[in-house]
């Protein structure tokens, strides 16, 4: 008992430490919007299969920057531990990219039931295209992605959270890190399947030749649809990342 709150502590000192962190260092060269629909769908208790849209402006919200297709699946292997997959389909002005994901999250609750934790390690593979031929000659983007996430519900249908999340990728045959977000956000149930969030977070590159410093609005809606059981009228909602 002693060495989890202990790792509670460390925990919520890393999460808000960086977020003030990225705060105290901020500069803005740029302010984005993203707006993203989702629905998910429960066939069976442990897994859950999701599909989302999401739009991007920038250019302080005035310019089109992409959309982005996904399609995802969920398991949860424990009551604690969920894995996951994706595939994102991303289109813009410029080119298009092709983002394969595969991660895990564990996420656990306080003495206190209505402070929670997580952590997320997601691994990402991107490229422009999926020729064979055009693979052998350039190689794919592989981007390690960690987050750690402190989360309230001060009542059942609302959740407020802090959170912040480093970027690692291969620079001259080796991984570092080179993005850091920091942020927060709200999410609202204001009735059974249908949820409403916004957030907000600072993005700070550090590594690349130009990085850029940006903020980011994301306005969100979900619909969750799920198999009713039989001889029930209604069944519990599955519970999505």
């Amino acid at each position: 008992m002693i060495l989890r709150k202990e790792l509670y502590s460390i925990f919520i000192t890393w999460v808000l430490g960086t977020c003030l962190t990225g705060v105290a260092h901020a500069r803005l060269d740029d302010t984005q919007l993203r707006q993203e629909l989702t629905f998910a769908y429960r066939p069976i208790k442990p897994l859950t299969l999701t599909g989302d849209f999401r739009l991007d402006l920038k250019d302080n919200i005035s310019t089109f920057r992409r959309n982005n297709f996904e399609l995802g699946v969920e398991y949860e292997a424990l009551k604690w531990l969920k894995v996951f997959t994706s595939y994102r389909f991303i289109t813009s002005y410029e080119k298009d990219k092709h983002r394969f994901a595969l991660g895990f999250s564990a996420k656990e609750k306080t003495t206190n039931k209505k402070f929670s934790f997580q952590f997320r390690t997601k691994l990402e593979y991107e490229s422009d295209y999926l020729d064979r031929d055009y693979l052998k000659k350039e190689a794919p983007d592989w981007v390690l992605r960690l987050r750690g996430k402190f989360q309230y519900e001060p009542i059942k249908k609302i959740s407020l959270y802090t959170f912040s999340e480093s970027f690692a990728q291969n620079f001259s045959s080796q991984y570092r890190f080179y993005k850091m977000r920091y942020g927060i956000g709200i999410s609202y149930e204001p009735k059974k399947r249908h949820t409403l969030s916004l957030e907000y977070y600072y993005q700070h590159e550090f590594y690349p030749k130009k990085p850029e410093q940006i903020q980011v609005i994301g306005v969100g809606y979900e619909y969750e649809l799920y198999k009713k059981k039989k001889n029930s009228k209604e069944s519990k909602p599955a519970e999505t990342l």
